[in-house]
């Protein structure tokens, strides 16, 4: 499992881990941040309006975070390591359809709380030319570690495929997972009940669809489909 670690700056403008009452504040001047940025939209929100609602110090805020990308930069570390923490703990007995299903059902409920704010955020990551961007340059490692967690959604399960055939997978397994957040995010039926039935759906249609990966035929379909979106949604190194 991969470990985050959380520093502050010191006095003398070197990094340290975080105390627990560190570890508290920065997820406290987070969390205000992404109220925030939902409140008053991600640009117009500013360093000072942050540590004033977050009741630090602008000082005390810049301790933690010295710019408001690196806040959305720590979100998406953060969601991505509660992910991979959740798919470490899926029962292996479980087919790859299910265990994709529930790290999805997991994530969604996990980032509830905030889904007003990410759908505002949402916005500066789909900007291609954004260093936000959540499939640009600078979220290159990211992206792999989460495509990594696919992997083993994959890997560990009880249908497991060839390692070729996993890696694929996790590529477009990658991909539907941005979708699904999307849908997600735009779903406005009360308790985004259609977001639960899409999931629930893609779930059957999957364990439907797995037994004929087997076949030379749809393996290659699976394939190109992979060389096609790879570039984009594929880990670093791999297309």
């Amino acid at each position: 499992m991969t470990t985050q670690i959380t520093t502050e700056i010191g006095p003398k403008g070197e990094q340290a881990p975080l105390t627990p009452k560190g570890e508290q504040t920065r997820k406290h001047i987070l969390e205000t941040a992404l109220a925030l940025f939902h409140e008053k939209g991600y640009h117009a929100a500013t360093m000072r309006d942050i540590a004033a609602a977050a009741g630090c110090s602008l000082g005390l805020t810049y301790r933690y975070f010295s710019r408001k990308e690196e806040m959305v930069v720590a979100l998406y570390a953060r969601c991505a390591q509660e992910l991979e923490e959740q798919v470490a703990s899926l029962s292996p007995s479980a087919t790859i359809a299910e265990r994709y299903a529930a790290a999805l059902e997991g994530d969604m409920a996990r980032l509830a709380p905030f889904r007003e704010a990410l759908g505002t955020l949402f916005g500066v990551a789909l900007i291609p030319d954004s260093e936000l961007a959540v499939l640009g340059d600078n979220l290159q490692e990211l992206r792999a570690q989460v495509w990594g967690v696919f992997r083993k959604v994959i890997m560990e399960a009880s249908d497991a495929p060839k390692p070729k055939q996993a890696d694929e997978l996790a590529t477009a397994f990658y991909a539907g997972y941005l979708a699904f957040l999307l849908f997600w995010l735009q779903d406005r039926t009360p308790g985004q009940r259609t977001t639960h039935e899409l999931l629930a759906f893609g779930r059957d249609l999957l364990a439907k669809l797995r037994p004929a990966l087997r076949l030379p035929l749809a393996g290659k379909q699976l394939a190109r489909l992979v060389k096609i979106i790879g570039p984009m949604f594929g880990p670093m190194g791999k297309v």
